[in-house]
């Protein structure tokens, strides 16, 4: 079993890129991996845990220690591997985000037996994923991004809340994920 930790986006936000996979939908046969869960700025990409009492209890203190702040979407990007592609907004780091990453990482490591994931540290980059998926003969997702005129935006929203997705099957796919629990960045603690 794994789970991840992440930053929920606003309602625009949210929209505009619920709009951009429509579009990209519109360009060829995708399914749907990434807009299965809500817009959001991954902390943590999936990691294996024990127990989810022992999750759950860490989840609710760190939400308490975290007060809401500005996230900034510096520009629409592309990239594939394999037959894969992604489009999604690249993430003004900030060093709120970078510690926040970082304190995840370094209290996890006391709570669970090994909670790496991929892209963990200093090379992690951060990003609000629009969609993703097989790329195909047709590659709508190279479509869209090529047919935007303009690929810089200035978007923003407040984090407000965190979330805890879960992801109780192997390999992780369309279906075999949920956003288990939301809770409000409080920094009351």
């Amino acid at each position: 079993m794994k789970a991840a930790i992440a930053l929920l986006s606003d309602h625009h936000v949210q929209n505009i890129a619920r709009r951009m996979v429509y579009e990209i939908s519109q360009r060829g046969d995708i399914r749907f991996i990434g807009s299965l869960l809500p817009a959001h700025v991954s902390l943590k990409q999936p990691f294996a845990f024990e127990s989810m009492e022992v999750l759950e209890t860490w989840f609710e203190t760190f939400s308490k220690q975290v007060l809401p702040f500005r996230i900034k979407l510096d520009h629409v990007y592309y990239d594939e591997w394999d037959d894969f592609a992604i489009v999604g907004f690249e993430v003004l780091e900030t060093p709120i985000l970078r510690n926040l990453h970082n304190q995840i990482n370094s209290e996890l490591k006391e709570l669970l037996t090994d909670p790496s994931a991929p892209h963990d540290g200093e090379d992690y980059r951060f990003h609000l994923t629009v969609e993703l998926g097989k790329a195909g003969a047709t590659n709508p997702f190279k479509q869209f991004y090529e047919s935007l005129s303009e690929k810089q935006f200035s978007l923003s929203f407040m984090a407000e809340y965190i979330a805890l997705f879960l992801y109780p099957y192997e390999p992780i796919e369309p279906g075999s994920f949920l956003c288990y629990k939301v809770l409000p960045l409080t920094g009351n603690a």
